[in-house]
């Protein structure tokens, strides 16, 4: 087997979905949901945590496979792109337009659909197995979500944790 773009792309695939940010963001949001009792009635015990941990796994395994599906469709690319810029303010300013963006087979940069779409996609699975979430709920945290890595990859470019 040769190195095709399909490969590449199945293997983005697979390394986004065994990052450890996947895992931290389960376990965290899972050991968050525990302690402010979200959904009330998984109760507190090892059942109710083990159903939080599976809710954001799978929340994440949605979120990164609409991603990554809509870019292969859509010919867009779901890596991030390191800056060769200098200076704070360009080095923000990347890191913030990386967040919302992502680049086409051409190399030119679009609003981020796949990325977007992701997002929320993940968030409103939730409505599934977590009835008394509303959609409103959802847009928040999505969005705040968006925000987060906003000052994720603003971080990752200043301390050089994306290049």
């Amino acid at each position: 087997l040769g190195v095709t773009p399909e490969n590449v792309r199945l293997n983005r695939y697979v390394r986004d979905l065994s990052r450890p940010g996947v895992f931290l963001d389960v376990l965290g949001g899972g050991l968050l949901d525990q302690l402010s009792r979200k959904p009330s009635s998984w109760g507190d015990d090892a059942d109710g945590l083990a159903r939080r941990f599976g809710s954001r796994a799978t929340q994440a395994a949605v979120q990164i496979s609409v991603r990554h599906g809509l870019a292969a469709v859509m010919h867009r690319s779901t890596d991030y792109q390191p800056c060769d810029c200098h200076g704070f303010g360009p080095r923000i300013g990347h890191a913030l337009l990386e967040t919302f963006t992502d680049r086409g087979a051409d190399g030119g940069r679009a609003f981020s659909v796949p990325r977007i779409a992701g997002a929320y996609a993940g968030g409103l699975s939730r409505l599934a197995w977590e009835p008394q979430r509303s959609v409103g709920d959802v847009a928040l945290s999505t969005t705040l979500s968006l925000g987060f890595t906003a000052l994720f990859n603003v971080a990752g470019e200043l301390t050089g944790l994306k290049r």
